[in-house]
């Protein structure tokens, strides 16, 4: 009984440190992607606002 409840505890400490890992690296991958999305996004929200732009202009 006492090994099932050892082999159950190492299995839960190992489960943890693999959600922290996947974790930590997810926040890792976001912190590069979110620069890159937003320069792209805002790149695209001003030549869309810079076309509204010219088009109230030449009415």
């Amino acid at each position: 009984m006492g090994s099932a409840s050892a082999t159950m505890t190492a299995l839960s400490e190992v489960m943890q440190t693999a959600f922290t890992q996947v974790q930590t690296d997810v926040v890792e991958m976001v912190k590069m992607a979110l620069p890159i999305g937003l320069a792209i996004m805002g790149l695209f929200l001003a030549i869309r606002l810079g076309i509204g732009f010219f088009r109230s202009v030449a009415n």
